[in-house]
């Protein structure tokens, strides 16, 4: 077997060891897993490329809504080979959380939420967007 292809080898195999420990491993939990609803509205109310907001709603099962929770937004397209959009929620309040975001293309979209709550429990939700 030649030099290059030894090389080759090796750095493929550290390669993909590489890329399997930068992933996440943990088991997330839903907002229904936890007793809470998790709502998303866009402004404008058309995903469009290009800058928007995204608004939170969070209350608990009975309605009442949580102020004190922190946000974090990663936004995914379906296809393989596009750079996530992340972003932070602004401090919540009357349970409304704002995440100023940018579509970057259009096409299907994967917009996931992680959740933490004032006494440290998380839960994520993902939520599907069409940008025409």
């Amino acid at each position: 077997m030649s030099f290059t292809k030894i090389f080759l080898i090796i750095i493929g195999i550290s390669l993909g060891v590489s890329l399997a420990a930068c992933g996440r491993i943990r088991q997330d939990q839903s907002a229904a897993d936890v007793g809470l609803n998790l709502d998303m509205t866009i402004e404008p109310a058309q995903a469009a490329v290009g800058p928007s907001r995204l608004i939170f709603s969070l209350t608990d099962a009975q309605g009442q809504l949580i102020d004190d929770a922190q946000l974090k937004v990663e936004g995914n397209m379906t296809h393989a080979g596009m750079v996530p959009v992340f972003a932070q929620a602004e401090p919540g309040q009357a349970g409304r959380y704002t995440v100023p975001f940018e579509w970057t293309m259009s096409g299907d979209w994967v917009v996931t939420v992680e959740v933490t709550l004032a006494d440290g429990q998380q839960f994520s939700q993902q939520i599907p967007v069409a940008v025409p």
